[in-house]
């Protein structure tokens, strides 16, 4: 018997058969944004598949519970100039030598024009800085249990970073675990700072970026705990507690790519808005090589995680294990606080630092060295959205290895080294298409490449035991040229700068450049010496010492150089010293005790 359904029958089941596809349109738009554009990333369906995966592809499944007591606990930090206050004075005043316009970074001192905030040994002082007849110290925050955390001032607060070896005990043993910190201070009044906002979490902090009110920080934390009742290694999920709210990263939150690491880590990367407390905070988890370097433009978090991995290849019908030394490069899209994991690939070899990376239309551009049985070269590599190469030059300077890069535009500036200092330019116009354009051989190495106009970049490094400075015209890309130089005349000279690039200051409009440097004029102990130099730069004068700023009676020597207004700031552990930034001469000093 055929059956014939009726009219409202059938308009009954299409409404039915509308409705179901609306709702799985709609759970697919729900589900789609916390799906990765990436298909290499994965997520685990629970705590066992977490687990099996550990124990079968790490190489280091097998580590000593020496190497867990031993784990180590840093912040690394690793710059255009912007101010990331919200308010203006009447007059100028330097701010931190950040990579990316808009986007700050941690450091040991900041400035907001009026106050100058120092992190030294497990204290942040507030100093008033100008003007300077009035400067003192305000106010102090003791923090126990650590060593020098990073900060950052935006507005009235003022955030804390840092880190910390805690001891837990289990029976009678002790172990140390990684924890780490932020603390949100109101400093509406200077004098009296107030605790707002209070986050920990069970890793350590690798690096940190602020955009806008928001502060991004990024964990790296082991994957592994010691079980001192059964007397074996566990795995231990990443955590962190915020105001007294704690969130334990599940297994099922956590992102994964089908590769072989020499020692496996969870990055969790958290955001917190540091203006209003009510803003919980975000998080994205993955499983990967621990993260050793960052860059964050406005919209877009790269880290990246160094592997040495071996791999199965096939020669003469028998199978060998080739050695392949890559960085895995991750992305994460950064929108007002929220964070999604949005690609990841790799590129051979390994970076120097976050100057050899930057996002430019569209494009993210890498400069990394590459060892090989027959010796190190260098490549740079332009990739789209979804981290794969599109373009790269590769072969650059074989037997040497980057000691610095600076992307501009469609340009990247290279400098390798050996025994001379090859300046190359690198042409990126065309990302599919990169090429060297010219370079140029002088003595000596740069550590740091910093602009000095759209044409002229500033170089700062060594010419055999000195502390060198340089300053090259690309005017002619085919053919740049060395047009100024300045080298120290000392027995041996240092500065922070070759490996802090935060340390450095420069002001083109005030034709001011300043480092810091220690130095020796002899082989005795009593030659040594610790101090600013303070330089005018102009293209037709090039470098001109105006003078050096003596902090000889501090441990640690200057560690960074700012001003507000016409007073030059140099700040050690100890003292902030205060000179008038024309003549140079001392009008006051502040003990930081």
């Amino acid at each position: 018997m055929v059956s014939v359904m009726s009219v409202s029958e059938r308009r009954k089941k299409s409404i039915i058969v509308f409705m179901s596809l609306i709702i799985i349109m709609f759970s697919i738009s729900v589900y789609a944004p916390s799906t990765p554009s990436n298909t290499n990333l994965k997520r685990f369906s629970g705590m066992d598949e977490l687990e099996l995966f550990l124990k079968d592809r790490s190489l280091g499944s097998n580590i000593f519970m020496k190497d867990f007591l031993a784990l180590d606990v840093t912040t690394m930090q690793t710059n255009v100039r912007e101010s990331s206050q919200d308010y203006s004075y009447q007059y100028s005043y330097s701010t931190t030598n950040i990579q990316v316009s808009g986007v700050d970074e941690a450091d040991i001192v900041k400035s907001d024009g009026r106050y100058i905030y120092v992190s030294s040994g497990d204290t942040i002082y507030i100093v008033k800085a100008y003007p300077p007849e009035g400067g003192k110290v305000v106010s102090k925050i003791k923090l126990e249990g650590t060593y020098k955390p990073q900060i950052y001032i935006r507005g009235d607060k003022l955030v804390v970073i840092g880190s910390a070896q805690v001891v837990i005990f289990a029976k009678i043993y002790p172990t140390p675990a990684p924890m780490s910190f932020v603390k949100v201070y109101d400093v509406s009044d200077r004098s009296s700072p107030v605790l707002v906002r209070d986050l920990t979490v069970n890793g350590s902090i690798s690096g940190s970026r602020m955009i806008g009110d928001y502060l991004y920080i990024v964990s790296n934390k082991w994957p592994y705990a010691y079980d001192f009742e059964n007397k074996e290694m566990k795995v231990e999920l990443p955590s962190y507690t915020c105001d007294g709210v704690s969130k334990e990263i599940p297994p099922e939150k956590i992102y994964y790519i089908e590769s072989q690491e020499g020692r496996y880590s969870f990055i969790t990367v958290i955001s917190v808005n540091v203006a209003d407390e009510n803003v919980p905070p975000s998080d994205e988890t993955f499983l990967a090589g621990a993260s050793s370097c960052m860059y964050v433009s406005r919209e877009n978090m790269y880290l990246v995680a160094h592997q040495y991995r071996p791999v199965v290849i096939t020669s003469n019908l028998k199978p060998v294990t080739e050695w392949r030394d890559e960085m895995l490069i991750y992305r994460l899209r950064l929108r007002e606080g929220n964070i999604k994991i949005e690609g990841s690939g790799s590129v051979p070899g390994q970076v120097l630092n976050q100057y050899s990376m930057d996002e430019y239309n569209g494009y993210f551009r890498i400069a990394t060295t590459k060892w090989t049985s027959s010796g190190s070269e260098n490549g740079i590599y332009v990739m789209d959205m979804m981290m794969q190469v599109v373009g790269s030059v590769e072969g650059i300077a074989p037997g040497e290895r980057i000691y610095s890069a600076r992307f501009m535009g469609d340009r990247c500036y290279l400098v390798t080294f050996r025994q001379v200092d090859p300046f190359f330019v690198v042409d990126l116009s065309d990302p599919s298409n990169p090429k060297i354009l010219g370079y140029l051989k002088i003595p000596g190495y740069s550590s740091y490449l910093h602009p000095f106009d759209e044409n002229h970049i500033i170089g700062v490094g060594k010419e055999g035991n000195n502390v060198k400075l340089s300053l090259f015209d690309v005017s002619d890309v085919k053919v740049p040229k060395e047009v100024a130089k300045f080298t120290m005349d000392f027995y041996y000279s240092d500065s922070e700068v070759l490996y802090d690039q935060k340390a450095f200051l420069f002001d083109a409009g005030k034709h001011l450049l300043s480092i810091p440097v220690s130095w020796t004029e002899g082989k005795s102990v009593l030659s040594y010496f610790r101090g600013a130099c303070v330089f005018n730069l102009t293209l037709d004068g090039g470098f001109v010492l105006r003078g050096i700023i003596l902090h000889q009676n501090d441990q640690d020597g200057v560690r960074r150089i700012l001003y507000i207004d016409n007073i030059l700031y140099t700040v050690s552990g100890s003292q902030l010293r205060m000179s008038d930034l024309t003549t140079l001469e001392l009008i006051k000093s502040v003990d930081l005790r």
